[in-house]
């Protein structure tokens, strides 16, 4: 537990950290982002409402075909008589005569259907040419005609194919019989005979429902309808982009409640009369809105506008699928089924529709594109005689007495039947929004502490996540709560600190080209910009080295000069020595008149500082002497520079003050470099290194200067001149400085005469080296003092 705590505390603290340093506005970002999808979610824009919608029916059509479950064993059998394409072809084109109807329909009831759904509606009364025949004479049209009345009424009586409605109308008297109406949502229409509707509601509640109001519809005509036990609408209301996911159980039509087709049946099956609806009051108004169907004891959830999820269980025929049977209306009318097709019509609820071409009712649904009307009803049929028995709180009573604590009572409500319908919760877009509100406020504080590799993965598994317990909602529970914009608020705040983190990305390195393009090699700059993370502005401790660079006797060369000339001259000089100074590595602090100051180790680390630096060096010295002919022949004057360079730790950072910042080191170390070049000038070399750049500085011809003590220091030091690689050293060199150093011991032992006489030599031999003269200088001075045995040759300089 200390663990965890210690971890949070952690987390908290480097949280505030990041506000603090700069964080704030992705935080301010993803906030406003989590406000502006929450207002998304709520509005009732009707142009974001349908693009919310079709995402989230986008989503809700993989989930059900991802998802979708073997079909389950019911105790009853919904059967499809299938008028095909052969059955056209023996019978004839549609539609039927009556009397055909009629056979279909007493077949049925021979082969014990118990109700008969029929996905048509017959707004027509069959054409018979013996009644046409009768009113014409009756018309006085066909006045000879007239004793052939009787014998006509005689033959309409005795013949079926006469009088096609009459038959068809007495064979459905046999059985429970459903037919078809269509209701008119826009259309001011009346034609045909309508049944009588399931609920009869008082206008104030009709008001104040929002199922949806038609305006019209088209039934059967009054033979046939009185005939049928019921009729049902077989209307289905596709969502936006045409495809059927819902289906009203319920339209109103003036102040009654029609039933669909499918329920229509279903209350045939339970030889149900007593219907009603469930309502509750929307808070704040005086409106209800409707939550279920109540047919008897069997409770069907629907949402407020008395519709419900079409709860598809498998592929159609058309996909290949066999979730209900067919059976071809021209077997069935010829008697010519097979034992399994007589076994699954008794006792069976039997859907006529058509798949024959000209005839078949396709549909989009979430499975298939192409899917037959009729299996529509079929599937919402199926669920209603699935659908649990009502959960009363009387139940729940008996149910907890039985059971032995919560966990007993839990168990025992989650092993009851699933509703077989899927539904949108009650709570589901409160829920939405809960999450909404804690993912956005978690996600806008956490993300902007995270890089970007981590972010994508955190938001991937996020959003995994979701999306899992969303699925799971809907496998378990067939819960459908929306997904999309959850996805949507993590994906845009993802957006928003990725994006954040590339602009600031750019902004960095648009900071850092800024402030040392000017000063560092181009490399350092692309290695920094590829890895941000390997250097800061702020100040820091390391080891550096670091080098001044002076121009000899610059106060007379600029005496001759005009400030045009003088221009010209330092920037033909200085451009190709911070060349050389980039070519090594190395980072320009600052130009100060005639002096170059760099450094190396830094922003970048360099683990070979002293040998860049000392590289450097020789390099800008050879540069040197590459320019005096080109300066001598533009009439300049000669030009010769000293330099030291000295190692050790520094500090280094982005120094200076509010009006004016600069990238430099400080140190007693980066003093002494500047104290190095200086007396360059008094051991008449060019180039002094310290003992801290010597010591750790491999491959190299040094030479020992001197051992002194600065001006400003109290402690001596050894200083070296650097000659060449050791590799490029000649025999002659390596031997003068190997004499050089034997007359610098005798010269430390005091042995000033044969010091002296040493260093005569070395002049002889090297005439152009002006250091054996400053030892020749010294011992006459040296002899008359009293330096003790401990001397160890040290000089003090009184000069910078």
């Amino acid at each position: 537990m200390q663990q965890v705590l210690a971890v949070l505390v952690k987390f908290f603290r480097r949280l505030k950290f990041e506000l603090l340093k700069g964080s704030r506005l992705p935080v301010f970002l993803g906030l406003l982002g989590t406000i502006l999808v929450l207002t998304l979610y709520t509005t009732n824009n009707p142009v974001l409402v349908n693009f919310q919608s079709r995402l989230d029916n986008l989503i809700y059509d993989q989930r059900f075909g991802f998802m979708l479950e073997p079909p389950p064993e019911t105790e009853h059998s919904i059967v499809i008589i299938d008028i095909n394409q052969e059955s056209l072809a023996q019978v004839g084109q549609w539609p039927w005569s009556r009397k055909v109807l009629g056979d279909l329909t007493s077949q049925l009831t021979k082969y014990g259907a118990l109700v008969i759904g029929w996905d048509y509606f017959f707004p027509e009364y069959e054409r018979n040419l013996v009644a046409e025949v009768e009113r014409a004479i009756e018309a006085g049209s066909t006045r000879d005609l007239e004793s052939m009345l009787p014998m006509l009424a005689s033959a309409r009586a005795q013949i079926p194919q006469l009088e096609g409605d009459r038959y068809f109308a007495e064979q459905m008297e046999q059985t429970d019989v459903v037919l078809a109406i269509s209701f008119k949502p826009n259309e001011v229409l009346e034609y045909g005979t309508l049944p009588e509707p399931i609920i009869e509601i008082d206008q104030e509640l009709a008001d104040s429902l929002p199922i949806p109001t038609m305006q019209g519809y088209e039934a059967n005509v009054d033979i046939l309808q009185n005939s049928a036990t019921g009729g049902g609408f077989f209307d289905n209301l596709p969502d936006i982009d045409g495809v059927i996911r819902r289906s009203p159980l319920v339209l109103k039509y003036r102040n009654s409640l029609y039933p669909s087709l499918a329920l229509e049946m279903a209350r045939l099956y339970y030889f149900e009369e007593n219907f009603s609806l469930v309502t509750e009051p929307v808070p704040g108004t005086s409106r209800r809105e409707i939550t279920g169907i109540k047919m008897g004891q069997v409770y069907i959830p629907t949402d407020r506008f008395g519709q419900v999820l079409v709860p598809f269980i498998g592929e159609s025929r058309l996909g290949q699928g066999d979730t209900f049977p067919y059976i071809s209306a021209i077997d069935l009318l010829n008697d010519n089924l097979t034992p399994e097709e007589e076994e699954a019509l008794f006792n069976s609820l039997v859907l006529v529709g058509a798949t024959a071409t000209g005839m078949f009712d396709l549909r989009s649904t979430p499975l298939e594109n192409i899917y037959p009307g009729v299996e529509v009803h079929a599937n919402i049929l199926n669920a209603i005689l699935n659908a649990a028995p009502v959960f009363t709180v009387d139940t729940f009573d008996e149910r907890s007495e039985k059971a032995e604590g919560l966990d007993a009572i839990i168990a025992d409500l989650t092993a009851t039947q699933r509703d077989p319908f899927p539904s949108k919760p009650d709570w589901g877009r409160g829920a939405v929004m809960a999450i909404l509100i804690v993912s956005g406020l978690f996600l806008s504080f956490v993300y902007p502490l995270l890089g970007p590799a981590l972010l994508l993965v955190s938001s991937l598994t996020f959003m995994l996540g979701i999306t899992a317990l969303n699925f799971k909602l809907w496998g378990d529970y067939r819960l459908d709560i929306s997904l999309v914009i959850i996805l949507l608020l993590i994906l845009l705040i993802t957006v928003i600190n990725l994006t954040y983190g590339f602009l600031k990305e750019g902004l960095s390195r648009r900071a850092i080209k800024g402030m040392f393009d000017q000063y560092v090699p181009p490399a350092h700059i692309d290695a920094m910009l590829a890895n941000p993370d390997s250097y800061n502005f702020d100040g820091e401790s390391k080891e550096l080295s670091v080098l001044f660079s002076d121009i000899r006797n610059f106060t007379s060369i600029s005496e001759t000069l005009n400030a045009g000339q003088l221009k010209t001259m330092l920037y033909d000089f200085f451009t190709p020595i911070t060349g050389i100074i980039f070519d090594h590595h190395g980072t320009i602090d600052k130009y100060v008149g005639d002096m170059v100051m760099a450094f190396w180790g830094a922003p970048l680390d360099d683990p070979d500082h002293r040998k860049h630096a000392v590289q450097a060096a020789l390099k800008m010295l050879e540069k040197v002497e590459e320019l005096k002919p080109v300066f001598h022949e533009r009439g300049l004057p000669e030009v010769n520079i000293g330099v030291g360079i000295n190692s050790g730790f520094m500090n280094v950072g982005d120094m200076g003050s509010t009006y004016r910042r600069s990238y430099t080191v400080l140190g007693d170390a980066v003093n002494l470099g500047s104290r190095l070049e200086g007396i360059t000038k008094v051991y008449g070399v060019k180039l002094l290194i310290g003992e801290e750049t010597f010591d750790h500085l491999e491959g190299f011809l040094c030479r020992l200067v001197d051992k002194v003590q600065v001006k400003g220091k109290e402690e001596s030091i050894r200083i070296y001149q650097p000659l060449c690689l050791i590799n490029d050293a000649s025999e002659e060199l390596l031997s003068l400085v190997e004499k050089y150093h034997k007359a610098h011991e005798t010269y430390v032992a005091q042995h000033w005469d044969d010091a002296e006489k040493q260093f005569q030599v070395l002049k002889e031999a090297d005439p152009g080296t002006l250091l054996y003269d400053v030892y020749l200088e010294r011992i006459p001075d040296l002899r008359g003092q009293d330096l003790g045995p401990d001397w160890d040759g040290t000089f003090r300089h009184t000069s910078k």
